[in-house]
Formats: C-alpha cells, structure tokens, sequence
C-alpha cells in the first residue's frame, strides 16, 4: 500500500460557485438562508448569511455541512431516539435535513448546507447549490 494517495480538493472558486448558487435558488423560493461550505476536514472554507437570515441559522447551517462531511451522507439520517445521544457525544452533530456530502469519484471532499428557512427550502437551497459544481 502506498504511503501518499491523490486526492481531490475543493477550491474556494467551487466554494463561490456553491453560494451563489444557493442564494439563486434561496431568492427564487423567496427565503432566506445561511450556506455553509466545509472541506473534507470539516474545515469551514465559505459562509454566507443573507440579509434577513435568522441569526441561529449561522450556527446549525455550520453544524449541517460539518456533520454531513463527517458522517460521508446527507443529515437527517440519524433515527430520532439517537439524534440527542449522537449529539451529546459529538458536539457539533446536527440532524436536520439540509446539509448535503460533496463527493468525486467516490471521495467525500467535503460537504455543503444551508439553513434559515423551512426544511424543504434548506434542502432545495442545498441541492442547488451541489448541483452548481462540477462532481
């Protein structure tokens, strides 16, 4: 086994791609939300909060990307009676859907949420904004 693998990475270009994105589609469901970009490291690398967001968006919109990056999936997976144990033990685990993995050639490079609006919107808002990159 090789001791250095190839990798993919995202790029802030990708990053700018994926707000502008979700703030496209937020504008055209008429909401308003945060979008969070994080790294394969749950690193954050873009936010954004529109004007007129919620305020406690920031923080569950950050806790979407870097669960659905940790966990390789997309959040909400989580059955309701684990939801609270998983999110004592992990601090930063959010199970509410809206937080989508970014995936290349099988590799989760990282993930994207938004949040602030109703579920169905952050979903939708999320998507858009995956859909803007190239995978």
């Amino acid at each position: 086994m090789a001791d250095i693998v190839p990798t993919h990475r995202l790029t802030h270009e990708a990053s700018l791609k994926m707000l502008a994105a979700g703030v496209a589609k937020a504008n055209e469901l008429g909401c308003k939300v945060s979008l969070a970009v994080v790294d394969q490291s749950c690193r954050l690398i873009a936010f954004l909060m529109m004007d007129g967001a919620r305020h406690f968006s920031i923080i569950t919109t950050q806790r979407k990307a870097i669960t659905s990056a940790s966990q390789r999936q997309p959040t909400g997976y989580a059955p309701e009676d684990n939801a609270l144990s998983m999110t004592v033990r992990m601090g930063d685990f959010a199970n509410v859907l809206g937080g989508f993995p970014i995936t290349v050639a099988g590799e989760v490079i990282g993930a994207v949420a938004a949040g602030g609006a109703s579920i169905e919107q952050d979903v939708m808002v999320a998507q858009a904004a995956l859909a803007a990159i190239e995978t």
